[in-house]
């Protein structure tokens, strides 16, 4: 699939370019045995990995393989993937190009180069949850004279990623909408305020074209804060659960 933005935020303020706190950062993460969510550019599904070895002598990072070999063949035919992750509770993010396949000990592992930028996002609520895609969230974007129904691809209790098909309804950056609708599985229904900060359109391998809208709460009451807060926790601990 392809698609525009490297990064899903451009601000020049959350990037680092410096090469030694990238490799620190990489370096914490991998002794924290911390939780990396592997994407084939900015797709729905995604992988959970480890970082297996740094090596910055080669300049090259291993990356633990998943369970899905069909996935893992996708992102070895992307040569590039998005990885994003917690670093001391904050949003990390960077690309890993020049994908191969590599082996270290009897572990399957993806070869890429360490990244020369970071997206480190500093306040805490920007942290972003990767939702499931056996057990999706979904949102209703209130349009007036129709709800949108979109699924959502991640959620922070500052807002969330959404992704609709084409052909159901275009969302605008800029535009605002009150009275949609959160279903946050196991929890339940809220209503939310939205305002629309970027969209971008992703072509899949099968030719269907999907819409991507990031989205910020506006005015998030504190109980709908607070469950959503408690929904991200609980998701976070039960992949810890069966991750270790």
């Amino acid at each position: 699939m392809t698609t525009a933005p490297s990064f899903s935020v451009q601000d020049a303020r959350y990037r680092i370019t410096h090469l030694p706190t990238i490799n620190r950062i990489l370096r914490e993460l991998q002794d924290a045995k911390a939780i990396l969510y592997l994407y084939v550019d900015y797709g729905r599904d995604f992988l959970l990995s480890t970082i297996m070895q740094l090596d910055e002598d080669r300049g090259v990072l291993l990356l633990e393989q998943g369970v899905d070999q069909e996935f893992n063949r996708q992102i070895l035919d992307a040569g590039r993937i998005i990885c994003a992750g917690t670093h001391d509770q904050v949003h990390i993010e960077f690309i890993g190009t020049d994908v191969k396949a590599a082996k270290l000990g009897k572990g399957a592992a993806f070869q890429v180069a360490i990244p020369r930028e970071m997206l480190r996002l500093q306040r805490r609520e920007t942290y972003r949850l990767a939702t499931s895609v056996v057990n999706p969230v979904k949102c209703q974007i209130n349009l007036g004279e129709r709800f949108l129904e979109t699924v959502v691809v991640d959620i922070s209790i500052g807002g969330i990623g959404i992704l609709a098909y084409a052909g159901r309804g275009l969302l605008h950056a800029g535009e605002s909408y009150h009275g949609c609708r959160i279903e946050l599985p196991g929890t339940g229904t809220f209503a939310v305020s939205l305002t629309v900060c970027s969209t971008y359109d992703i072509t899949l391998r099968n030719g269907r074209t999907t819409h991507r809208a990031g989205c910020r709460f506006i005015d998030l009451p504190a109980n709908v804060e607070t469950e959503i807060q408690r929904y991200i926790n609980r998701v976070e601990r039960e992949r810890r659960a069966r991750y270790v």
